[in-house]
């Protein structure tokens, strides 16, 4: 399969990366211990907006494109996707902050839209011939590997000296970087 319609995919995926290279530069110089800065403020507030333009752009090229591809008669289909992860978000909150006294932030919902998004696409890749099996099963325990650590962290963070916590809330942006980058070499590996 030579260029084709997955090129949009790849467009968005990029464009995701690019957007926690953004945020993992502006949390490292906004959030670093012992420093009080404005967060929006000069350089931080370009860094924070250009990480959420990215963010922006990249969800929509990758979802539209998931988007497009026809379901096939699968009954596992983006909205399906959606639906269970509407549900898993709101066991995950109820478990970390009842269970775990997790206090609720807005990175809990963007590890949840992050996994429905690359599942979603995955599931898409699969039914337009853009990915194979073996690579798809691969991207899957990836993308659930990323999801376990972003999760683990995420339940750790208010309990760690703030030194380490730090350092502990980049590897998510890393980890979910390297996983549609992954995603991105399997793509083309496959055509």
């Amino acid at each position: 399969m030579k260029g084709g319609p997955e090129n949009q995919v790849i467009a968005g995926q990029i464009i995701l990366i690019i957007c926690c290279v953004f945020y993992l530069i502006w949390w490292s110089i906004s959030y670093r211990p012992g420093t009080e800065v404005n967060k929006v403020a000069g350089v931080r507030g370009v860094l924070l907006a250009a990480a959420a333009l990215c963010g922006l752009a990249g969800v929509v090229m990758s979802a539209m494109w998931a988007g497009s591809v026809p379901s096939g008669g699968s009954k596992l289909t983006g909205t399906t996707v959606a639906l269970a992860g509407i549900i898993v978000y709101i066991a995950l909150l109820l478990i970390t902050k009842y269970l775990f006294g997790r206090q609720v932030t807005t990175e809990l919902i963007l590890i949840v839209g992050w996994v429905v998004l690359e599942v979603t696409v995955l599931l898409a890749l699969k039914r337009s011939g853009g990915i194979g099996s073996g690579g798809s099963v691969f991207m899957a325990v990836v993308i659930a590997c990323a999801a376990a650590v972003s999760l683990i962290l995420y339940v750790l963070y208010y309990r760690m000296e703030p030194e380490r916590a730090f350092r502990a809330a980049m590897v998510p942006l890393i980890t979910e970087a390297v996983s549609m980058a992954a995603l991105v070499a399997e793509i083309f590996a496959y055509r």
